[in-house]
């Protein structure tokens, strides 16, 4: 077995979290941090992870074949940088551009620090430090200390390459034969993006993108110049984009900013200078601007892509790919025959990823393609009634049947409900058991329940839909029906959709699902079913559970207290119903 485990180099980061892989290749579980930690985007060595791992499975340490990080050393770091510039001498602006001089990211540092962009890792550092002190733990600061202190020093170590990581989760997680697979995030081991080829067990990189050039560091500075933070928010502005104008003044200095090098991307990022430069702007013309010309970038290096290799079959990973319309964009070019964007694609996949890519690579395994996210904790009963009764909240218990019946029965009345349930799922959304449903017939739901829920969202909530009426809600599903398993991409909704479901469309006509079928979840699809059944409409709102700026809940304790503090209607807590 392959235990993959995140954590940041240096201890500065986001996301970390564990994943293990049977000898088979198949991912038997993987969770993050924060979902046990209550910190959002922790940066911190997962050992609640590690060891909620442990508890699920069963699975002792003398039992691995290798433990694996996507962290190459500093030093293999700049081997690698000699040995491809060596190949790439005849070409003076890639080593003036990207090795020669670090220029460009202190030029960046400095900019984006006058913008107070990076505030968050003195708060990261003082958390960690907090943490490790409250929970008797070493004050130690590199990864391999970690894991000799949690008992992992003698297991077989294998360091793998952040984006080649990031492209394991793409193309394995998909099932996808013969795939074209392209990375674009921040930064990940001196790079920001590399276009590859997956076949059978193996990844072969094609090109590599090398930081300072970074199209996620440009979204970083556009989601600071609308006033949001950097790491945390970059997806309101994909949603605010839909209330500017793509074509404002504005769009020169995103022309200026990004741009496409056969099948690498240039970045020339001056914060400050964005920043006097977009001063007349409206912070809507500056996200949809930005947004259009991310869009073009991304959507033009795939057609490099495309062209280079002859792959149609397209699988992408890394956190510029969160960008569920410029995903839509994609799908929508003539040349791709199907894209699948992985659920993991931010660093809460590395660890995934590398265990994937060591599967592969090392034992010769192909990894198995993954059919569902519901890959984290369950938990006991009698934990669920202790965290109801220490809330004060009256529930009954019902067999999974009439529980449906129960939750269709109130949410086609009106009601919120709350779901959490069986297996956590894994990655950025709720799928179902970390879930809160309400029909999708009302519009204000954006506004009231955001107010609810202390949130400040630019984008309508998403909608669950039943698999077998999906094409009669959704434009142009075929090319990327995977993905929509997953709310990774954005699709054009039909007029029926819009007049019905109202409350997940957003201004530009687009909703961005979850298609639900009942082998996915029986217990979900049987709430969707009972509620179509009831009203005719298919979908219904599916927005996570949790209060602002948290995590999604897991234990049945941040259920109940979220379901309290969110003032909601009803709780589904595993076999337990809950009416406020």
């Amino acid at each position: 077995m392959i235990l993959g485990i995140y954590h940041p180099a240096r201890g500065v980061g986001h996301d970390t979290g564990v994943a293990l892989l049977d000898r088979d290749g198949r991912i038997l579980a993987a969770l993050s941090e924060e979902r046990l930690s209550r910190v959002k985007m922790d940066g911190g060595f997962p050992f609640r992870a590690l060891a909620c791992l442990q508890q699920m499975t069963g699975v002792r340490w003398s039992d691995l074949d290798a433990v694996a990080v996507p962290y190459l050393s500093p030093a293999d770091q700049v081997r690698e940088g000699a040995r491809l510039l060596a190949a790439a001498t005849s070409d003076p602006a890639l080593l003036s551009a990207q090795w020669a001089t670090r220029r460009g990211h202190d030029h960046f540092q400095a900019g984006m620090t006058a913008l107070g962009a990076y505030g968050y890792l003195d708060e990261f550092k003082q958390r960690s430090a907090a943490v490790r002190e409250q929970d008797g733990r070493p004050a130690v600061a590199d990864w391999r200390e970690f894991l000799a202190v949690s008992g992992l020093g003698q297991v077989p170590l294998v360091q793998v390459d952040h984006h080649l990581a990031h492209a394991a989760t793409a193309y394995w997680m998909g099932g996808i034969e013969d795939a074209l697979v392209i990375t674009c995030d921040g930064v990940g081991a001196l790079k920001s993006g590399i276009v590859a080829i997956g076949t059978g067990t193996d990844l072969a990189v094609v090109a590599r993108t090398f930081y300072p050039h970074s199209p996620g560091e440009f979204w970083e500075v556009i989601t600071v110049l609308c006033g949001f933070h950097h790491m945390k928010h970059g997806g309101k502005i994909t949603g605010l984009a839909a209330h500017g104008r793509p074509d404002a003044p504005c769009y020169a200095v995103m022309q200026a900013a990004i741009s496409t090098d056969g099948l690498t991307i240039r970045t020339a990022l001056d914060p400050v200078a964005m920043k006097d430069a977009l001063r007349e702007a409206t912070r809507e013309d500056i996200a949809a601007t930005a947004q259009r010309r991310l869009t073009e970038v991304v959507v033009d290096l795939v057609r490099n892509a495309i062209a280079k290799t002859g792959r149609r079959r397209v699988a992408v990973a890394g956190g510029v790919f969160a960008n569920v319309r410029m995903n839509q964009a994609i799908a929508e070019m003539p040349e791709v025959e199907s894209l699948f964007v992985c659920p993991l694609m931010g660093d809460e996949g590395l660890g995934v990823g590398a265990a994937m890519l060591t599967a592969g690579r090392q034992f010769g395994v192909r990894p198995a393609r993954v059919p569902s996210l519901y890959l984290g904790p369950d938990y006991p009963e009698s934990e669920m009634r202790q965290a109801l009764d220490a809330h004060g909240l009256t529930y009954q218990r019902l067999e999974d049947g009439p529980l449906a019946d129960a939750v269709a029965d109130r949410i086609v009345a009106g009601k919120v409900v709350a779901i959490a349930r069986g297996r956590m799922e894994v990655g950025p959304r709720a799928l179902g058991h970390r879930t809160i449903l309400y029909r999708t017939g009302d519009p204000d739901v954006n506004h009231w329940l955001n107010v609810r829920l202390r949130r400040t969202e630019f984008m309508p909530f998403a909608p669950v839909t039943l698999e077998a009426y999906a094409d009669a809600c959704y434009i142009g599903l075929d090319k990327a029906r995977a993905s929509a398993e997953y709310m990774t991409v954005t699709f054009a909704c039909t007029p029926e959709m819009a007049v019905q479901s109202p409350a997940v469309v957003h201004l530009d006509g687009t909703a961005r699902p979850q298609l639900i079928r009942e082998s996915t979840d029986p217990f979900y699809f049987a709430v969707l079913t009972g509620c179509h059944a009831r009203t005719g409409v298919p979908s219904l709102v599916n927005t996570s559970f949790n209060m602002h700026e948290e995590p999604i809940v897991a234990s049945p304790d941040d259920a109940a207290r979220a379901f309290v503090q969110g003032h909601l209607d009803a709780l589904v807590l595993g076999p337990f119903l809950v009416d406020a």
